[in-house]
């Protein structure tokens, strides 16, 4: 559908969007990043420190890029999304990646366990043996359900984000978008909006919707990890 701009962020585009409803994962034909539901790294851990709080010791799920997927107890001292966070990696005595600074953006809980992903404001890819990293995708898609505006012409239409990296997103929309043009677009978060440019670089249609596979800058990608702290969802 497209929505019609009334200078902005309206309330009538908020009250669309939540008669619409959320979107879940089940309801989609969205595969699931495969890291998210992995084990762990065998011997590989990570320490993690955040506040004033005492410094953790957690078991690595995932690498990527310039995340670290992290299996964190649910208590107190432990990360959770919007965490600012340092960090350090190890592989038995051996320290792989010296103390970094980062935000936990995403988490999910998986029975008495916290699933936390660590983004960092260095490359650890450059730094970290590639084995650790997934061989076809460098970034780790996280599940999301967030509202999304795109500007086209003088409109907007409204979208989903169903995942989204560091340097791209998935929408999900009743009608389609131009590939390889630059869209503007915001993205409602519980903090507020965030105005990001896609570039829609591949669509699958069903017979009611489109999925819209968006490429992003990496300033914009790392603008969106570091302002997001909705929680994840995998169902």
């Amino acid at each position: 559908m497209v929505i019609k701009s009334t200078g902005g962020i309206g309330q009538d585009e908020t009250r669309q969007s939540d008669a619409g409803g959320h979107v879940t994962l089940s309801r989609l034909n969205v595969t699931v990043d495969r890291r998210l539901t992995a084990g762990r790294i065998p011997g590989v851990t990570v320490d993690v420190k955040h506040r004033d709080s005492p410094v953790v010791n957690c078991a690595v799920r995932a690498i990527g890029s310039q995340e670290i997927v992290i299996i964190a107890a649910n208590a107190a001292g432990h990360p959770a999304a919007g965490d600012l966070i340092t960090f350090s990696l190890c592989e038995g005595d051996t320290q792989l990646l010296a103390e970094q600074s980062g935000i936990a953006h995403w988490d999910r809980m998986e029975g008495d366990t916290r699933i936390v992903a660590l983004f960092s404001g260095g490359r650890l890819d450059l730094l970290l043996d590639h084995r650790l990293l997934d061989e076809r995708r460098m970034d780790i898609r996280y599940p999301v359900d967030l509202q999304a505006l795109v500007k086209v012409g003088t409109g907007h239409l409204a979208a989903r984000v169903v995942n989204y990296s560091l340097h791209g997103l998935c929408l999900l929309s009743d009608a389609s978008l131009e590939l390889n043009r630059v869209y503007q677009a915001d993205m409602i978060c519980d903090n507020g909006p965030i105005r990001l440019l896609i570039v829609p670089q591949w669509i699958s249609t069903t017979a009611d919707s489109h999925l819209i596979g968006c490429g992003l800058t990496s300033q914009y990608g790392m603008l969106l990890t570091c302002r997001h702290t909705s929680k994840g969802i995998l169902r």
